[in-house]
């Protein structure tokens, strides 16, 4: 299936805080750290599902010589808060990249706003970028703890019918927009990842603390359950 075909699927994508009606949910906030963990789970059952029922549809991304992660006229994939400290979180204390690999991405992030122009008004999904995220040779540096459910259901595939349903895809968006408003006490904007990188950066640098809390947090419908019985 050609990367046009695609494109048009992601384009019908809209933002989540005008309009959807979510809110954030009542009660204490949860911690971050239990917030993260919930948050790992729901991309982690949702990347089962899409490779259990979908994977052997797609070729294999290790094979591709062009990966579209890498293509600046393709990705416009939008993250939102939580996401992005999933993500500086899942490198920082990566046994194999940590802190030197935190600022070789965030380096990628800035060059990618600067180079493309990326900005937090107007049509943001009309703007494309190369993933930061992205390296040769490795692929994706956070696959398979912080990875956006955009990219989760983003595969190869040669032809239309095999392409994943789109639904599940919607609700574990909404599952991660409501997470990341409870957490934050208002819902965030869904931004280009460089965007999100460098915001969630700034704001480790006055606290990059990521460990856990005692007090659990409030109850967030799950992935699995989602599948079942979310609109």
């Amino acid at each position: 299936m050609t990367r046009s075909v695609i494109a048009k699927r992601l384009s019908r994508r809209r933002r989540y805080v005008k309009g959807n009606g979510q809110r954030p949910t009542g009660g204490r906030r949860p911690p971050l750290a239990r917030a993260l963990a919930q948050l790992r789970r729901i991309k982690q059952r949702f990347a089962r599902y899409i490779g259990k029922t979908y994977g052997h549809l797609a070729a294999d991304c290790a094979t591709c010589p062009t990966p579209c992660c890498a293509d600046a006229q393709f990705v416009n994939v939008h993250i939102v808060r939580l996401e992005a400290k999933a993500m500086l979180a899942t490198l920082q204390h990566s046994p194999k990249y940590g802190p030197a690999k935190v600022r070789e991405v965030l380096a990628r992030a800035a060059d990618a706003i600067a180079r493309y122009g990326l900005t937090e008004t107007g049509d943001t999904f009309g703007q494309t970028y190369a993933c930061p995220l992205f390296e040769p040779g490795v692929g994706c540096l956070v696959h398979w703890k912080a990875k956006p459910a955009a990219c989760i259901q983003h595969g190869c595939y040669e032809r239309w019918e095999d392409l994943p349903e789109t639904g599940t895809q919607r609700r574990v968006e909404r599952q991660v927009a409501a997470l990341d408003a409870a957490v934050h006490g208002a819902p965030s904007t869904w931004l280009p990842i460089p965007l999100w990188l460098l915001r969630a950066a700034d704001e480790a640098d006055e606290s990059l603390d990521f460990r856990d809390e005692a007090e659990p947090p409030p109850r967030v419908q799950t992935a699995r359950e989602g599948f079942a019985s979310l609109d």
